[in-house]
């Protein structure tokens, strides 16, 4: 009899007539692929990936209940898309999962291009987007709460199982409970009982709309984490009077960096709060916790301690949807591990192109076939791939999977290229964890590893390739600073370590490596100040991630001065020239990070060594880990097609 490593993850649970095949949920995401309001293939298509990979739960991401409510390009609901969510909804439950659809209002966040109608929230203002907010009568606000109703009526008539009202975040649920923002006087704001009025009046409406046998599930921030805001006692306050209209609660927190927690980030960051509200003894309904809940283990301990009943997973879905599936069968060390790098929330606010760093095919579902992936490729064929880096590592591991035969040479001792980094770097646990990933994958292929290895005439000779990857990585490039020669790349600190001398660290540059860089030397006690030229550090980074680098900066207090071009590094440091006057950065050792350039060279001598030759990773495009991994991935993809 099979015995699950992971027994209390893996235990169903019933919600009413709802049967929870385990106790993970897909929390709702990939927000904007919509199509003047409609789904597209690709929406249904990602959703029923998470489906085919195991989850018990597979929800759409946020649903405006009306206009004036969006904050994204608005799903509409309306009859004539009726049959797109009937068919999203097999689509999720022909796999053996329960699907759910979450519904929001973005109150005073709603964003004006969104919506034809002004922008309301509970009290007057002007929001973050310097947009004018009115403030909503009771009119609005029935209006609001009716909106809610009829759309949980429409999901449910399309065959979803469930519908999960999103009270976290900062939405319209927040706003009202929150003390910070509802400074209202009559009987909705003032004291925790009428803050509470208007949200569960909207569950209230639900619940009548839809009858007690439907399930409702409600997403709530387990607190403010602002001084005077909510509290995890105003939430369990809150529950114990909204559990009479819904069944179970999944417990988040406010603050772009904590709901969207970056890698600098701890673990299961809101489990604290389900905890509380679990153990309140006032609350009777399931509770979940989702927030950096990446690892089967970790969930595992979160349900067996009595923390929480069960977790909702986001990202760590998006980089492997067959997380469930590999735990269930006893697989851990199977699952691609999320970087937490916030490339696909990024990715998906900014271009509407839903991209994960770790696995190039999320979101592709509806333009590359699930068994294209996973099938053999028409052709065998001997590859060889040049450069042990993680669009090497990608590009052997697939062309292995596709059934190719396959050599790896790396001129260095050791797989993992540049992200070999994160062996030593103190705060980048998740890609130390995906590079091991990566390398273990490698040898699980049996491709065949030769290290201190160059690919030259000889070994090309012997290998007979018909295909070759050239993944060769790229060169630092040195900023054209006087002294220049006394410095060392910011690269030395890994993998030269004995070099870098002294407790005061300057670094020229202040992209993402410099600042990063930076992060580490001061969270193992050296003082470290970082020079960026530009009017701000790290300007590469995506809006989410970004957020997340520069509260840990404030954090750990390093020193990021901006406007600061370095003009000489002296025995002494860097003198550097800001707003027109030269400054001293005193340090002993002078690190730089002014970027890098393709290694292409290896191209250029290989390019006719086989029928087929492609370059992946830094080597075609300088990038970070998403453009080495799909490059990569896509490259091998391509071998014996025919």
């Amino acid at each position: 009899m099979f015995s699950s490593p992971f027994p209390n993850l893996m235990k169903p649970l019933k919600v009413k007539d709802l049967i929870f095949k385990n106790r993970i949920m897909s929390a709702p995401n990939m927000l904007f692929h919509t199509v003047d309001g409609r789904p597209t293939d690709f929406y249904i298509s990602y959703l029923e990936h998470k489906a085919r990979g195991g989850a018990a739960l597979v929800t759409l991401g946020e649903v405006a209940v009306c206009d004036g409510g969006n904050h994204t390009p608005w799903t509409r609901w309306t009859r004539d898309n009726l049959p797109l969510y009937a068919e999203m909804a097999a689509a999720v439950h022909e796999h053996g999962a329960l699907a759910a659809v979450e519904l929001t209002h973005g109150g005073q966040n709603a964003r004006p291009e969104f919506n034809t109608v002004p922008v309301k929230g509970p009290v007057e203002t002007v929001n973050h987007m310097g947009v004018k907010v009115l403030a909503m009568d009771e009119s609005d606000m029935a209006h609001v709460a009716d909106s809610y109703a009829d759309a949980a009526a429409y999901f449910y008539r399309a065959g979803f199982d469930a519908v999960l009202v999103h009270a976290a975040h900062g939405w319209i649920f927040n706003q009202f409970l929150s003390p910070l923002i509802n400074k209202r006087t009559d009987r909705y704001g003032g004291s925790l009982e009428n803050r509470m009025r208007f949200p569960l009046m909207v569950l209230e409406r639900i619940r009548e709309r839809i009858g007690p046998a439907r399930v409702l599930m409600l997403r709530l921030s387990g607190t403010e984490r602002e001084e005077n805001g909510y509290t995890v006692d105003d939430i369990i306050t809150f529950l114990s009077k909204a559990q009479a209209y819904v069944d179970l609660a999944e417990i988040s927190s406010d603050g772009l960096t904590n709901m969207m927690a970056s890698t600098y980030r701890p673990l299961g960051l809101n489990v604290p709060f389900a905890e509380a509200i679990k153990k309140s003894g006032k609350v009777r309904i399931p509770i979940f916790s989702i927030g950096s809940i990446l690892y089967p283990e970790q969930a595992e301990a979160i349900i067996a301690s009595g923390r929480a009943d069960g977790v909702s997973l986001s990202r760590a879905l998006i980089a492997d949807p067959f997380w469930v599936k590999k735990a269930s069968e006893g697989r851990p060390d199977g699952i691609t591990p999320c970087l937490r790098c916030l490339n696909c929330t990024d990715s998906d606010n900014l271009s509407r192109h839903f991209v994960c760093s770790v696995n190039p095919y999320i979101g592709r579902e509806a333009r590359i076939g699930f068994a294209d992936t996973m099938t053999k490729a028409n052709v065998r064929k001997r590859v060889l791939v040049v450069g042990g880096g993680p669009a090497g590592l990608t590009a052997a591991v697939t062309a292995a999977r596709r059934g190719h035969e396959v050599t790896l040479c790396e001129k260095s001792g050791a797989l993992g290229g540049m992200l070999r980094f994160a062996d030593t770097d103190s705060l980048k646990h998740d890609l130390r964890r995906y590079k091991d990933y990566l390398v273990r994958r490698a040898c699980e292929m049996n491709v065949r590893i030769l290290l201190n290895t160059e690919a030259d005439d000889a070994l090309v000779a012997q290998y007979r390739p018909e295909a070759i990857i050239v993944a060769t990585g790229s060169r630092p490039v040195t900023p054209p600073v006087r002294g220049i020669d006394r410095a060392r790349h910011a690269a030395d600190v890994y993998f030269k370590p004995g070099s870098i001398g002294g407790e005061n660290i300057v670094i020229i540059g202040g992209g993402l490596v410099g600042v990063e860089t930076g992060l580490h030397l001061k969270n193992i006690g050296k003082n470290v100040t970082v020079l960026e030229m530009r009017e701000e550090y790290a300007p590469e980074a995506g809006f989410c991630y970004r957020a997340g680098l520069m509260r840990t900066v404030e954090e750990l207090g390093l020193r990021v001065i901006t406007g600061a071009a370095a003009r000489e590094v002296t025995d002494a440091g860097v003198t550097y020239e800001k707003d027109g006057k030269l400054f001293n950065a005193a340090g002993d050792t002078v690190l730089y990070a002014a970027g890098m350039t393709p290694y292409d060279a290896p191209y250029f001598d290989l390019y006719d060594k086989a029928p087929a030759v492609y370059l992946a990773g830094d080597c075609k495009r300088v990038g970070k880990v998403d453009g080495a991994v799909h490059s990569g991935f896509f490259a091998a993809m391509d071998i014996g097609m025919l």
